[in-house]
């Protein structure tokens, strides 16, 4: 039976693990940030979903074996990746990073605090850090260490001990909090604002007894973020926003076969903010490096809001982002981890992380095929490896078909059910809704 792990003994360990982290108040004084001097161009960077996992909980076993089976993330390579991508980034020379969620593998305290452990570090360095929550780091029921065939339930996060955790990344150096999340303001550099935004349902979660993928952006708090934006706007400052959940469908199928990976209402959300002035935001959660804009009712491009999307750290191409303002211009430039302190075979970085993923995807993609068109397991297994190519593709952004490949996919399409029906799908997993993905610049001033 898995232990009961009540609130109060959360709050106990939290506050001995606040101590030993070494940021609480008389832990020394605060590190200098870097400032922007008038001229100076204004860099940050950007991660998200690095899915941080202490691997004293567990790395061998049926248990976690069976986990990465599911969902196939670099898990016990995961710290080692967030070093070698703390180390790049300030070797980029930013003023800070903002991180849209997933922080965590599922919400571990052991995790966040150790989350801290490395930011504090990157803050000592001078890089101020910014975050904001995502759907595995709050009231998660899956927090559990794994010891070969079991899982044990230990310490997850509350939405208070989350904001204790972060105090010193983004909460305490909030100018305004909204009431009903854990969404807030902050001016990391004059003249720049940047909206935190709280997309994630945990206190579903904590009702439920179950992970809520979803999200969601109550009235609200929508009425706070407008007006936050109409304050900004009226200071003369710019506006940056940062969520988990994506506002913007990235590929075609996506509101069809991932819904949750967008928030609750995604073409309203995305309207009622553009109608704001906002310009652009970062989000993360569907683990795709991908921008987009929004798609009219004909199909028609709008060149509104830009939902940048970055990839999952703990997942191939285990990619960040550096962005440069220039004037009215994001300059958005992607990075890839290449190489970290931790065993990968003899393999380049790159190639094991891709292969990591392309020998746990087969099974899931054979499986879902199997349920959702009745195939049998040798006519999935048949095609499986063009839906892995599509996904390992769309992940890594900036998708581009082979002539070889849009051939197959059009004999598909001209073919029976239900072959028909997943070829239409198949292109539109490769169809890449503008502007590029990788590299790209973008207007962001009001």
């Amino acid at each position: 039976m898995k232990p009961f792990v009540t609130r109060a003994k959360t709050g106990l360990l939290l506050a001995f693990a606040v101590a030993a982290s070494g940021w609480c108040a008389n832990a020394g004084s605060a590190a200098q940030t870097k400032s922007s001097t008038p001229g100076e161009l204004v860099r940050f960077a950007v991660i998200s979903d690095s899915h941080l996992y202490n691997a004293r909980l567990g790395t061998t076993g049926n248990a976690f074996e069976a986990y990465l089976g599911q969902d196939p993330k670099l898990l016990a390579q995961s710290e080692a990746i967030l070093e070698s991508a703390l180390s790049a980034i300030v070797e980029q020379h930013v003023q800070f990073l903002i991180i849209s969620g997933d922080l965590t593998k599922d919400g571990e305290l052991v995790d966040h605090v150790l989350m801290t452990q490395h930011l504090a570090r990157l803050r000592e360095q001078g890089v101020q850090v910014f975050v904001v929550p995502g759907n595995h780091d709050i009231n998660n029921p899956d927090a559990v260490t794994y010891a070969r065939d079991n899982t044990r339930r230990v310490p997850d996060t509350s939405p208070e001990n989350f904001v204790a955790l972060y105090q010193r990344f983004g909460y305490g150096q909030a100018s305004a909090r909204d009431a009903g999340s854990l969404s807030y303001v902050a001016e990391p550099v004059p003249g720049l604002r940047l909206l935190a935004i709280d997309s994630c349902k945990y206190q579903q979660s904590l009702q439920l007894g179950t992970p809520v993928v979803s999200g969601w952006i109550s009235p609200e708090t929508m009425d706070w973020i407008r007006t936050q934006i109409q304050d900004a706007r009226s200071a003369g400052k710019q506006v940056i926003a940062f969520m988990h959940h994506g506002v913007n469908q990235h590929f075609l199928p996506e509101p069809i076969l991932f819904p949750d990976f967008l928030v609750d209402d995604w073409p309203v959300v995305s309207a009622q903010l553009a109608a704001t002035g906002l310009r652009v935001v970062f989000t993360g959660h569907y683990h795709s490096q991908d921008a987009a804009y929004p798609l009219g009712a004909n199909g028609g491009l709008q060149q509104t809001l830009c939902d940048i999307e970055t990839g999952a750290l703990a997942i191939y191409p285990c990619a960040y982002r550096i962005v440069t303002i220039n004037g009215e211009l994001l300059d958005i430039h992607s990075e890839r981890v290449t190489a970290i302190n931790a065993d990968t075979g003899g393999l380049p970085f790159q190639k094991f992380a891709e292969g990591f993923l392309r020998d746990r995807l087969p099974i899931q993609v054979i499986q879902r095929l199997e349920a959702m068109f009745a195939l049998s397991e040798q006519e999935a297994a048949s095609v499986a490896p063009l839906v892995v190519d599509a996904i390992v593709a769309n992940y890594a952004g900036d998708e581009a078909p082979s002539p070889q490949l849009q051939g197959y996919i059009a004999a598909l399409i001209g073919s029976g059910e239900p072959f028909h029906t997943l070829g239409l799908l198949l292109a539109g997993f490769w169809t890449d809704i503008p502007p590029q993905d990788n590299n790209l610049v973008v207007p962001f001033a009001f």
